[in-house]
């Protein structure tokens, strides 16, 4: 009887884990960690996909399972690593934002913002734009199947309770963070372009046409020009996100897979 009490405690111990290293993902991955989704779908959803993962992994973790504080550390670190898949591809959506930010503030539409309550904060039309494209292009594309596979593929190299963290995760997250900003910059730099040689357009018919009111013009003719330039570059734009969220994925796995980089 007490060897059937420890198992069947062994088999829940396993299964607070999983759910530990789910629920990190699930809070940070794109569309699953929105705000919009009520907190609800998201911990039935996070508490079904453990049970389904538990049972390939019914050995006991190699930690002390009566030993509280072992026990917070390994699920910290569970949520941890969870987290990390989702907030590698939450900061490639960072940069998607940067580029909605900075071509609604050359065109001076950055006066027409909306509330986001993801993050709380005020988004221009243009960010929430590129968001919805992506995060469309993400699920198209099979992001989410991508997701899922790494996180699948982390149980395959670091199993419940055998969590380590080495000194490249900073390196990898730190270039993920200038992946972000280089793919802002890059999915701007058209809208920008446009918008400069607009701004030299309107520049030009101001000093041949003094009596116009450019100010006026100006607004509709940046917002013509914006959104044309948009409408032809959104497909670059998706392409060149598409490509970063595998590199992102893939330098994570890469990280995890590292074995001298592993420490305890």
């Amino acid at each position: 009887m007490t060897a059937l009490l420890q198992l069947q405690l062994d088999h829940f111990l396993v299964f607070v884990l999983v759910l530990s290293r789910m629920s990190g993902l699930v809070i940070t991955a794109p569309i699953l960690g929105s705000r919009s989704i009520p907190l609800r779908i998201r911990g039935l959803l996070a508490v079904s996909l453990a049970l389904l993962i538990t049972p390939l992994f019914w050995s006991p973790p190699v930690a002390d399972s009566l030993h509280l504080v072992t026990w917070a550390i390994l699920i910290a670190q569970e949520i941890l690593l969870g987290a990390s898949l989702g907030l590698g591809i939450m900061i490639l959506m960072m940069g998607l934002r940067v580029t909605g930010q900075l071509v609604s503030q050359m065109s001076a539409l950055n006066l027409a913002n909306v509330f986001d309550p993801s993050f709380n904060t005020n988004l221009s039309v243009f960010s929430q734009l590129l968001e919805v494209v992506t995060l469309m292009c993400f699920l198209l594309t099979g992001g989410h199947r991508q997701v899922m596979s790494a996180l699948l593929e982390t149980f395959r190299w670091m199993p419940p309770g055998e969590v380590r963290f080495s000194p490249g995760w900073a390196t990898t997250f730190t270039e993920i963070t200038t992946h972000s900003f280089v793919l802002g910059i890059r999915a701007a730099a058209p809208a920008i372009v446009a918008l400069l040689m607009a701004t030299l357009v309107l520049g030009l018919i101001a000093r041949t046409l003094p009596q116009l009111n450019i100010l006026a013009v100006g607004f509709s003719f940046n917002t013509v020009v914006l959104t044309g330039t948009l409408a032809l570059s959104l497909s670059s734009i998706v392409w060149l996100f598409q490509g970063q969220v595998t590199s992102t994925l893939e330098s994570v796995l890469e990280t995890i897979r590292a074995p001298d980089g592993l420490i305890p």
